[in-house]
């Protein structure tokens, strides 16, 4: 597939794109279940990129344009190892 062609197309239909990086592959459920949460937030259809990376260890990373949220294990863990440095 061409680099961003998928965005083009999704741009046409006026969807925004939303790229998403889990921990392990989502379900059909899953992605549609996402898209309805992301359409409420954004306001407009939205069309998922996915991809995986076991590294997260569980959780989401989503990009929306300018905007991410990070709900991965990892980052609450490297958060929490941060927070740890500075109490003791």
């Amino acid at each position: 597939m061409i680099e961003g062609f998928g965005r083009l197309v999704a741009a046409e239909r006026g969807e925004v794109v939303a790229k998403v990086v889990s921990a392990k592959k989502l379900t059909v459920k899953q992605t549609e279940a996402l898209s309805k949460t992301l359409k409420a937030s954004i306001g407009s259809d939205v069309s998922i990129e996915a991809e995986v990376d076991e590294g997260l260890i569980g959780g989401l990373v989503v990009k929306v344009g300018s905007r991410m949220v990070d709900t991965s294990i990892r980052t609450k863990l490297q958060n929490l190892k941060f927070a740890m440095k500075g109490v003791g």
